[in-house]
């Protein structure tokens, strides 16, 4: 039996509000006439618009490692790329690939590989063309958290079903409703990865979730009981979020500007485990989520399945629709939760809640007011920072002291703006700060590549003029030698003269030849006879 930790801070006796949509089995949600898929994250598209799709094929591309990547949900024709509302807390619209379905249920043939028998090396490639990311609400790409677990390299795995947040319960009917799924699968990636000890962590407001799973883990076959123990958490918020959860669980702390397996864990979100078994075996990629639609203002509270791409209204209107008037409709929990900027926004693969509440959610309960250090936001703070001096810094816009007071330290769960007597939405500026900062960061980038490129230019044009001032030297090299060899130029009078010394020459040696003659004629016949 686990022994917990703890962890710093935190916030109990919220209400949680969950038994208003888990009183009914988590229904399919009928396809919708319209998916609108925001593309603005990826490379480029594998189908042209016009073109006919059917179910699971990939869309989109990303970059290696990255399965920020679209399929088709269902079949259907892709009709036009337009400025859509995104579900962020911008609230900008993006580039949206529009999607209408044809009724087809027309799908993707798919190969499994199955669990048995596959490497870790083939388990990275189905999860990266699976399009999975983690689904608890940060998004960040699994296959990037494997990559750094690779077999052998890990002793810990952890299945994140604490949901902690107040009012959703997406997470909690999976765990019901699939317990045998859940556990088989954690035992298989447990053993794949060759971990020492696995754990199945939910809290103690999801009993049925609880003994569901510990019924699973003992009739299971072919798992090792030891091997996977599932562990009950106090209710304490926010004890979900994973630096906080492996604080708690192993009593370990993930280095700062590290990931878990720097100290040997890997932490998956509950529906994103279950998103790599459907993957391994079924060969489906991700293309739905259940989603807690809840609040006083909706007429059913429910948990539906849902595509992606499927608009708000849209799922709003399979719960009944509104029932009254509301101040914000909020995606996510009343803590990390932002306001939508139209109905239109689609649900994607980290919406994990609709709430649509008659008061205010968001932190609006009575009239902002100045800060009057208290210091009640210091002694909630899970990440152990110092949020009023991030409030001022972030406000000031002096994002270097931000930076070196740990903003990007916040897990922005809202425990500070919740405990503050000022009603300060200081989350708001958080996140404010860090996409400054963000964007600040990508313009040194792209100034720095466009100084890296003048310099390879300036760099490339002095090698030329380089090469050819030694093509020049080696040119008048050649022209000197070739000069040196050559005889001297003579002017005419020069050849004239020549010319005539030649000639006189040749008259001498004529003349010598004749008179040599002549001797010889004149020779005396005694002579001749004596010889």
């Amino acid at each position: 039996m686990i022994r917990l930790h703890g962890f710093r801070g935190g916030l109990t006796g919220l209400p949680g509000n969950k038994e208003v949509s888990t009183s009914m089995p988590v229904q399919r949600l009928a396809i919708p006439e319209r998916l609108y898929l925001p593309i603005s994250g990826v490379d480029s598209l594998t189908a042209s618009i016009g073109d006919r799709v059917i179910g699971g094929q990939q869309l989109t591309n990303s970059a290696p490692g990255n399965s920020a990547i679209w399929h088709a949900p269902v079949a259907g024709r892709l009709v036009e790329v337009v400025d859509h509302p995104a579900p962020h807390v911008s609230g900008q619209s993006v580039p949206t690939l529009v999607l209408e379905p044809d009724g087809s249920d027309e799908m993707v043939d798919y190969t499994a590989l199955g669990w048995s028998g596959v490497s870790f090396e083939e388990l990275f490639a189905v999860v990266e063309a699976a399009g999975i990311i983690g689904m608890g609400g940060a998004g960040f790409p699994t296959c990037l958290k494997l990559s750094g677990a690779g077999s052998g390299m890990l002793s810990t795995l952890i299945i994140n079903g604490v949901e902690c947040e107040p009012e959703i319960s997406c997470d909690d009917m999976l765990m019901r409703e699939q317990s045998d799924k859940v556990v088989a699968a954690t035992a298989k990636l447990a053993a794949l990865l060759q971990v020492d000890k696995a754990y199945i962590a939910v809290e103690d407001d999801c009993p049925q979730a609880l003994s569901r799973l510990a019924a699973s883990i003992q009739s299971v076959k072919e798992i090792a009981v030891s091997a996977i123990e599932l562990v009950k958490l106090p209710i304490r918020y926010p004890s979900g979020s994973e630096k906080q959860l492996i604080e708690n669980l192993l009593g370990k702390q993930v280095p700062k500007g590290g990931f878990p397996s720097d100290i040997g864990v890997l932490c998956l979100n509950v529906a994103t485990l279950c998103a790599v078994d459907d993957a391994v075996t079924q060969g489906i990629p991700l293309m739905s989520r259940i989603v807690t639609v809840t609040g006083d203002a909706v007429a059913k509270p429910q948990n539906r399945r849902v595509l992606f791409g499927t608009a708000v209204a849209d799922l709003l209107s399979s719960c009944g629709g509104l029932i009254a008037e509301v101040d914000d409709l909020v995606m996510g929990g009343p803590m990390m939760g932002f306001a939508l900027s139209s109905p239109l926004t689609p649900i994607v693969k980290t919406s994990n809640c609709i709430l649509v509440q008659r008061a205010p959610v968001l932190g609006k309960r009575r009239p902002i007011m100045p800060c009057i250090r208290c210091g009640d936001c210091v002694d909630v703070c899970p990440a152990g920072l110092l949020p009023q001096q991030l409030y001022w810094f972030a406000k000031s816009g002096e994002h270097d002291k931000a930076e070196r007071h740990n903003l990007f330290d916040c897990i922005e769960c809202g425990a500070c703006a919740y405990v503050c007597p000022s009603q300060l939405p200081l989350v708001h500026y958080y996140r404010a700060a860090k996409s400054e900062i963000r964007t600040q960061w990508a313009q040194l980038i792209k100034a720095d590549g466009a100084r890296e490129r003048m310099q390879a230019r300036d760099e490339r044009l002095e090698r030329r003029e380089q090469e050819a001032a030694e093509r020049r030297l080696r040119k008048r090299s050649q022209r000197k030698i070739s000069t040196d060899n050559a005889e001297p130029p003579m002017s005419a009078e020069v050849k004239a003269a020549m010319a005539r010394a030649k000639k006189l020459q040749q008259a001498g040696a004529s003349e010598t030849s004749e008179k040599s003659v002549l001797a010889d004629k004149s020779t005396t016949p005694t002579e001749s006879a004596r010889d």
